[in-house]
C-alpha cells in the first residue's frame, strides 16, 4: 500500500510553482498527484487528505486521474476534507474518515465585474458548477442522499462530522482506532479564504526564472572555455 499526500489548497501546475517558490508548502497540483501514481506503479494506493479545498478543475482533474489508476485507491481524510479536495476523494473507489475530521459540501463561488448580464452569465455558470458538482456525488455507488438533500446541504454551507458524511453516503466508513473501519457503509470550490496570488509574485518569479537560466547558461560557457583551453594545451 503507497501512501499519497493531499495536503493544502488546490493549485494548478504554474500557480503551484509560483507560490513554492514563495515559500507556500501545503500545496497540491495535478502533477504531484500524477508523479505519486506513476511511481505506485500500479501497487494499491491510499490517499491522505487534509484540504480546504480550491481550484475545482484541479479537484476534477485529480479525480480522473484517481479513477483512471489500475490499482485499488482509498481516500483518507485525516483532518480536513472540504470542497474540491472532497470531489478529488470521489475518484477513488473506496472513501474513508478518521473520526474527528472536518467534512464540507457547498456551492462553488467565483468572482465577476460588468453590468447585470456579466452578473447573470456569472450566476448561469456558478449554477452549472453546482450541478456538475452534484454529478459528482450522485455517481458514487454508496450514495444514500437524494439531489435536494444535497444541493439543502450544500446550500448551507457548513460543517459536518464523519457520521454525517457517513448518513448522506458521501463517505464508506470511518476508521476505528485500531485501524479497521468501524462503520462500513477557473470556479473556486474552498472552505474560508485562498492564498492571493498576485500579479506582482507571477512576475517575480518569472524573473527569478530568467536569473536562474542566465546563470545555468554563463555556467556553460565557462565549462565549454574551460574544455576548449584544456583541448589546446
Amino acid at each position: 500500500m503507497v501512501d499519497i499526500q493531499l495536503r493544502g489548497e488546490l493549485w494548478d501546475n504554474d500557480s503551484a510553482d509560483v507560490l513554492r517558490w514563495w515559500g507556500f508548502r501545503d500545496i497540491t497540483a495535478p502533477m504531484d498527484i500524477q508523479a505519486a501514481l506513476d511511481a505506485a506503479a500500479g501497487d494499491d494506493v491510499t490517499l491522505l487528505i487534509n484540504s480546504p479545498g480550491g481550484d475545482m478543475a484541479v479537484g476534477n482533474e485529480i479525480r480522473s486521474m484517481l479513477r483512471r489508476y489500475s490499482g485499488a485507491t482509498t481516500a483518507l481524510f485525516q483532518g480536513m476534507g472540504a470542497s474540491a479536495a472532497t470531489l478529488a476523494a470521489s475518484g477513488c473507489r473506496v472513501i474513508q474518515s478518521e473520526p474527528g475530521a472536518l467534512l464540507c459540501y457547498h456551492n462553488p463561488m467565483g468572482q465577476a465585474n460588468g453590468d447585470f448580464r456579466e452578473m447573470q452569465r456569472s450566476a448561469n455558470g456558478l449554477e452549472a458548477a453546482r450541478d456538475g458538482i452534484l454529478e459528482v456525488y450522485l455517481s458514487r455507488p454508496g450514495v444514500k442522499a437524494s439531489r435536494e438533500e444535497l444541493v439543502e446541504l450544500m446550500d448551507r454551507d457548513t460543517w459536518i462530522n464523519p457520521s454525517r458524511a457517513l448518513g448522506y453516503g458521501l463517505i464508506d466508513g470511518i476508521v476505528g482506532t485500531d485501524g479497521e473501519i468501524a462503520d462500513p457503509a477557473a470556479f473556486v470550490a474552498a472552505a474560508g479564504h485562498r492564498i492571493r496570488l498576485t500579479e506582482t509574485m507571477r512576475h517575480r518569479y518569472q524573473d527569478h526564472l530568467a536569473e536562474e537560466r542566465k546563470q545555468r547558461d554563463e555556467a556553460v560557457r565557462c565549462a565549454l572555455a574551460k574544455a576548449r583551453a584544456l583541448t589546446n594545451f
